[in-house]
C-alpha cells in the first residue's frame, strides 16, 4: 500500500493484530456479533476477488470499439482510440499491483485491510474462547447453527463484442 506520494507503507491493522494476540484490546460483544463479522469478512473477501477478476478481464480486452484499430485510407493509424483503450486497460489493472492507481491495486488494499480486520476479530474472539470452555462451545454452536445472513454478488463482467 502507498501514501499519497507513492511511498510504501505498512498495513493499518498492524498495530491492532499485535495488540489483540496480547489480549490488550477489550470489546463488549455478544459472540454472536463476532460470527456475523466473520461471515461478513468472508463475503467481503470474496467480493473484493470478484472485482479484482473484472479488473483484470477488463484489462485484458483486446477490441473496445474505439477506433484503436482503425487505419485511415491514407494508412495512418487512429492513435486517440489506442490510447483511450490503453488508459482503460491501465485503470483497471495496472503493471504494479501493490502501488498504482488501478481498480485492482485499490482492491488489493482493501482485500488486506478486510483480511487483517477478520484477523483481528478472529484473535479477539479466541482469546475468550481459548479462556471460557462454555463461551467455546457456545460460539461452536453459534458458528454451525446461525442461518447465513442475505447474499450479495458482484455484476458479472461482460467484455464488449466490437470486433468485425
Amino acid at each position: 500500500m502507498t501514501d499519497g506520494s507513492g511511498a510504501v507503507v505498512g498495513h493499518p491493522f498492524t498495530t491492532m493484530l499485535s495488540e489483540a494476540s496480547a489480549g490488550n484490546i477489550k470489546i463488549k460483544m455478544d459472540l454472536e456479533q463476532f460470527v456475523h463479522l466473520d461471515r461478513d469478512c468472508e463475503t467481503f473477501i470474496t467480493l473484493i476477488s470478484q472485482i479484482q477478476r473484472m479488473a483484470d478481464d477488463v484489462s485484458r480486452v483486446g477490441t473496445w470499439g474505439l477506433g484503436e484499430h482503425t487505419v485511415t485510407d491514407d494508412g495512418k493509424k487512429l492513435t486517440s482510440g489506442e490510447a483511450l483503450a490503453q488508459r482503460f486497460k491501465t485503470k483497471s489493472r495496472g503493471s504494479n499491483d501493490e502501488t498504482d492507481n488501478s481498480v485492482y491495486a485499490m482492491m488489493t488494499a482493501h482485500l488486506q485491510a478486510a483480511k487483517d480486520l477478520q484477523e483481528v476479530y478472529q484473535r479477539i474472539r479466541k482469546q475468550i474462547t481459548d479462556h471460557d470452555a462454555e463461551q467455546a462451545a457456545k460460539y461452536a454452536d453459534l458458528e454451525k447453527n446461525l442461518p447465513p445472513e442475505p447474499g450479495v454478488s458482484v455484476p458479472q463482467f461482460k467484455p464488449p463484442n466490437y470486433a468485425g
